[in-house]
């Protein structure tokens, strides 16, 4: 049986009321008082390969900046973003020697203990995963952002053994200082 054409246009009406509503709900506005995306870079990214290279004094760790992107839709549609608010990201590796004998486990707990002696918070979910020979810490920095720290022992064919500690760092999505748009 037919629908009449008030009756469709109501349930059109409400689906799209349903996806304004969801979309106004899961958008973040950033509080213009919150951090900016240098604010949070300068309180997680020095400490942080300060913790790194702490592990293994003397080797220097390696630095892979990502950048940033933006974060929120500048148009209804959702199909473009602009880049007032961004969401940064970074990471930190070091090889270790392979004369260390301190397990993956071992690694990744030292750079987190000493991240959180720098500020940092163990998540929510807390703990050392380990997943296929890879050990993982997640860490928060209220306001900021989080830290993923992961260790695994790497096997070269034409080398020592030896562990490899990383921290991948993304921000919260946080007001762009550049932005003059």
């Amino acid at each position: 049986m037919p629908r009449s054409l008030p009756h469709t246009w109501a349930l059109r009406a409400t689906a799209l009321l349903a996806v304004v509503g969801t979309t106004t709900a899961c958008a973040r506005t950033v509080d213009p008082s919150a951090r900016s995306d240098r604010q949070a870079w300068k309180a997680m990214y020095q400490p942080t390969l300060d913790a790194v290279a702490a592990v293994a004094p003397g080797i220097k760790p390696d630095e892979f900046p990502d950048g940033h992107s933006g974060c929120h839709p500048s148009d209804f549609i959702g199909d473009s973003t602009d880049e007032s608010e961004v969401i940064g990201s970074a990471s930190i590796s070091l090889d270790t020697l392979p004369s260390d004998k301190r397990s993956p486990t071992q690694l990744a707990r030292e750079v987190a203990t000493r991240m959180e002696a720098k500020g940092w918070k163990a998540s929510r979910s807390g703990g050392v995963s380990a997943v296929d020979g890879e050990v993982s810490i997640r860490l928060e920095m209220p306001g900021s952002g989080t830290a993923d720290v992961t260790a695994d022992h790497q096997v070269p064919a034409q080398a020592p053994p030896f562990n490899r500690v990383s921290v991948a760092l993304v921000t919260e999505c946080l007001r762009n200082d550049d932005w003059h748009g």
